[in-house]
């Protein structure tokens, strides 16, 4: 007789025989990916849906090379950990479309595969085929271009399915009108009417909307700010309860810092939440783009450095300098007093520091009120470890409720705290000198009842390390100085 293979013990019996019961060890609680950023901007081209880049080439075959397009200028001369974009699409805009005729009318339409005055640029040359049928050429004639030209070779009309060979570019759909009828033989034409209509704030609604997904990113910002897109991040944020928003007012047309700073104090009033979840940027960001410096909205830079960081990183960090070498300048040179009034209202300023470079002053959210929720680094820290232990809990969702499973779940938290201690992300018990750095219990919470009703509560509490925000030297010089020991 055959070995028999079965987890279930009620089969263990049934007659002699093998029976092989294999089992996989328990699971282990893996570290929450913080590094996804999320970008709502204008471009070009390309999808409005939430997709994920992976390199530069992806970026400037789908979204376009340009230097004037918001979207574009927001990712230049910064790295990001992970990188998805929403293209923003104005509610007007209009696809680029061609109809080429046959003998008897209409026979063939292409329509650029994106939205905007970029599909324009494509142009559709027919030539008799190799074979039979017809040989069409799709070029994107931009001076921008990336993409390839395309080239399709003995395609006939003669039934409904001819337009399958289209159905993998990446320039244009094609929608056959007539059929048993070839497009007339003519030379390069291009699309037309193809716009990008003009972007309204509500356009940058419906693009957040689509970032409403659980675990789709950690990080979120927008291209270009106003007040009303801020509000749109705000209730975000709230709403999915797994991000940051980073957030500003873009570039203050005012040259006088005085003037920029007690504005952003004002406008920093609505932008706060119960959570700590929102971050306003301040002090526009000036970069070289195509040989010319231009002043950028900073909200993109602190994205930028906290996609390239652990979330127990304060993003003020000094050494974070180093993410920031494409900035050339700041808008405003602001004084020990601006920062002090920009920290006391919530605001993540840029400064620049002669002996290390640009770098953020206060690495803080919006949250002013609740001490415990206003450092950026509390914030994140705080939804790595919740999402790294809630996704691992899934596992034993409806699972059996005894004391080995809950025990099963205990040793997998402290596991992964070891991990995290070994890697200097959490403190250890030695280090915190009145009590110890961590908590999980998984049985004061846990009563007759509780387990009756089918509830598992898991207690947790973690010590975390803070930044050094404020270094203090206490210095002691002088001729008459002593120094004995005690």
């Amino acid at each position: 007789m055959s070995i028999f293979r079965s987890t279930n013990p009620a089969d263990f019996d049934d007659i002699d025989g093998i029976v092989v019961s294999e089992s996989a060890p328990p699971s282990a609680i893996q570290g929450a990916s913080t590094n996804t950023v999320i970008m709502c901007g204008q471009f070009p081209s390309g999808p409005t849906t939430l997709t994920e880049i992976g390199s530069t080439g992806e970026l400037q075959d789908l979204y376009g090379k340009s230097n004037t397009y918001k979207g574009s200028i927001a990712l230049k001369n910064k790295k990001f950990g992970a990188l998805k974009l929403i293209r923003v699409v104005a509610a007007d805009a209009v696809k680029a479309l061609l109809t080429v005729d046959g003998a008897s009318g209409a026979c063939v339409t292409f329509t650029a595969k994106y939205f905007g005055a970029r599909g324009n640029s494509i142009t559709v040359t027919i030539a008799a085929a190799t074979t039979s049928g017809r040989k069409y050429t799709i070029k994107d004639t931009h001076a921008d271009a990336t993409l390839p030209t395309e080239i399709y070779d003995d395609v006939s009309t003669a039934t409904a399915a001819a337009a399958l060979p289209f159905a993998n570019s990446k320039l244009v759909t094609v929608v056959l009108v007539q059929e048993d009828e070839e497009p007339t033989i003519a030379v390069a034409a291009a699309l037309a009417a193809g716009t990008d209509g003009t972007v309204a704030d509500a356009d940058y609604q419906t693009a957040i909307d689509k970032a409403g997904v659980e675990g789709a990113g950690s990080i979120i910002f927008f291209d270009e700010n106003n007040a009303t897109r801020n509000g749109y991040i705000k209730t975000h944020c709230a709403d999915m309860q797994d991000k940051v928003g980073v957030m500003s007012d873009g570039v203050p047309a005012t040259d006088v810092a005085a003037t920029a700073n007690a504005a952003a104090i004002v406008a920093v009033a609505t932008k706060r939440d119960s959570d700590g979840r929102l971050i306003y940027a301040f002090n526009p960001v000036k970069t070289v783009i195509a040989g010319v410096e231009v002043t950028t909205d900073p909200a993109s830079w602190i994205a930028s450095i906290l996609s390239l960081t652990h979330p127990s990183v304060d993003p003020a960090f000094a050494k974070n300098t180093q993410y920031l070498a494409g900035v050339t300048g700041l808008k405003y040179t602001l004084t020990r007093t601006h920062y002090i009034a920009l920290k006391n209202a919530g605001i993540c300023a840029f400064e620049y520091d002669s002996d290390i470079g640009f770098k953020l002053k206060s690495g803080i959210t919006t949250q002013i009120l609740d001490t415990s929720k206003i450092s950026i680094l509390r914030r994140r820290m705080a939804d790595f470890l919740t999402q790294s232990t809630g996704r691992f809990l899934k596992n034993y969702q409806n699972a059996t409720n005894n004391v080995g499973n809950r025990n099963a779940v205990k040793a997998a938290f402290l596991t992964f705290i070891a991990q995290q201690e070994r890697d200097g992300v959490l403190p250890k018990d030695v280090e915190v000198k009145t009590g110890v750095a961590k908590l999980v219990d998984t049985d004061s919470l846990n009563t007759d009842d509780s387990i009756g009703l089918g509830f598992f509560y898991v207690l947790y509490k973690q010590r975390i390390y803070s930044s050094m925000r404020y270094i203090i030297l206490q210095a002691e010089i002088g001729e008459t100085v002593t120094v004995t020991e005690a």
